[in-house]
């Protein structure tokens, strides 16, 4: 059978991609070094290890050293996708100083007024070359806990789904490993994937208590929703939004923008005859994920605001 030929990248991102994962052979894994030593373990077994070495590839797609990796797994059993994500992300070109790599990425584009980047798996699109996607699911995976994992895309081809990943080790194998895959397309554990071409061209991220989505009730009767975007953008509706972890589907009734007053405040300012309106965060608890602002519309009217947010940033 005559091998797949895959497309060459064409964005100038895609191609810093493929020439920073070109260590990354097509078969064979890059492991994170040796000896291994397979769970279960303690602190004692790691220090009875002689001539412990870590490789220099994967030091340097994940950040990560041998022995560092080891003693992590005493405590938990995560692996170093995320880490390899964020590495990879950089290599694109994106400079923000939070990292892509995260487990709770979906939610946390959504705060920070980037949730259009994020592109749900049942959104009948296909992830572009080198964007970022996330596997989540009941069923443990090969460590023994339950699928929650990400990794980058780098060609969807028929039924066939080529990736580059790491975390394909872990303590059941006593190292960690990066290597090329071929999936199939497309998992039931496929939550989203970040697009990369729209996160280097969005506008930088917003304050962590402001972006998303807002129910404002204007004095005793009146209820509207407002959707706080990167770029200075606000759009409100007089509806509630179909899902409070993705931006509107379109620019809703009214629009404008806003400016930050201060650490804490806004300043709203409407394309329409409506009036300006100022609001100012009242309530921060962040463990319970409770924000509210408070404030006024030039008229005087008060408004309070309270922010729309799922009860689990990981699901």
């Amino acid at each position: 059978m005559a091998e797949t030929t895959l497309p060459e990248p064409k964005e100038d991102y895609q191609k810093k991609l493929k020439a920073f994962i070109a260590d990354i052979p097509p078969v064979d894994e890059i492991v994170s070094g040796t000896p291994a030593l397979r769970s279960p373990f303690k602190q004692a077994d790691i220090d009875a290890l002689k001539g412990i070495k870590t490789d220099p590839l994967f030091r340097k797609y994940t950040g990560w050293e041998h022995k560092s990796l080891l003693q992590k797994w005493l405590v938990d059993k995560t692996t170093t996708c995320n880490e390899f994500c964020q590495k990879c992300a950089i290599a694109m070109g994106y400079t923000a100083k939070d990292g892509v790599g995260r487990f709770d990425i979906a939610d946390w584009l959504n705060r920070m007024g980037l949730g259009h980047v994020w592109i749900p798996a049942n959104s009948n699109s296909m992830p572009e070359y080198g964007d970022i996607f996330r596997l989540f699911g009941p069923n443990p995976d090969n460590n023994g806990v339950p699928l929650n994992h990400m990794a980058v895309s780098l060609h969807v081809v028929g039924d066939d789904w080529y990736t580059v990943e790491s975390g394909q080790g872990g303590p059941s194998r006593g190292f960690d490993a990066i290597k090329r895959r071929k999936r199939s397309w497309k998992p039931d554990a496929l939550r989203g994937w970040v697009s990369m071409k729209a996160l280097l061209n969005a506008g930088q991220p917003l304050p962590y208590w402001l972006g998303g989505w807002w129910q404002v009730e204007e004095g005793p009767y009146e209820s509207y929703h407002y959707y706080f975007a990167s770029g200075g953008k606000v759009t409100c509706l007089t509806s509630a939004p179909a899902s409070i972890t993705a931006p509107p589907a379109n620019s809703g009734p009214l629009v404008g923008n806003f400016a930050m007053k201060g650490m804490f405040g806004v300043q709203l300012s409407w394309t329409s005859a409506d009036v300006d309106e100022t609001l100012t965060v009242v309530v921060q608890e962040q463990k319970k994920r409770r924000y509210v602002m408070e404030g006024r519309t030039a008229r005087g009217v008060k408004l309070t605001a309270t922010r729309l947010l799922p009860a689990d940033a990981f699901g």
